[in-house]
């Protein structure tokens, strides 16, 4: 008998350690290599491009991105079976890094001020489910400038 009440709170001592280390953390977001590139058919229509690393313990989500320019309107899009498509948030595992990237997910800007050129720079804000808002500054540079050095 007193083995089995030994093996039971064993049993719950190993459910409770366990539990511990389950718990979920905090994400901890960084953003790195932000970029802006114009759309090559559509006038006023920039790309932005960057990767988001999210070092912490929990995971996180991009559910939308904000911008003083005047009269813009911003989106988050992906790309599914080769299509661009709008979507609601980009989801940030816990750990990892997530490229926004051409051919993928992104953030698209419309209706951008005709002296938003290459060459100039914009604060972007972005909104995150768990960590709020973080800004960036981003440069629109010409396509042929664009780093590839992104990791999904």
């Amino acid at each position: 008998m007193m083995g089995r009440q030994w093996h039971r709170a064993v049993f719950l001592l190993c459910l409770v350690l366990g539990g511990v280390g389950c718990t979920s953390g905090e994400p901890q977001i960084r953003i790195v290599s932000q970029e802006a590139v114009p759309s090559p058919v559509m006038r006023g229509v920039v790309s932005v491009f960057m990767k988001i690393e999210n070092a912490g313990r929990g995971s996180d989500s991009l559910t939308g991105a904000k911008t003083d320019l005047p009269g813009t309107l911003v989106e988050l899009h992906d790309t599914k079976n080769g299509k661009m498509i709008r979507t609601e948030k980009i989801s940030l595992p816990a750990g990892s890094s997530v490229s926004l990237q051409p051919g993928g997910a992104h953030i698209m800007i419309f209706r951008m001020p005709r002296e938003a050129g290459v060459g100039s720079v914009f604060s972007l804000r972005l909104v995150f489910g768990k960590s709020g808002e973080k800004n960036v500054a981003v440069k629109i540079i010409r396509p042929s400038d664009m780093r590839y050095d992104h990791e999904s």
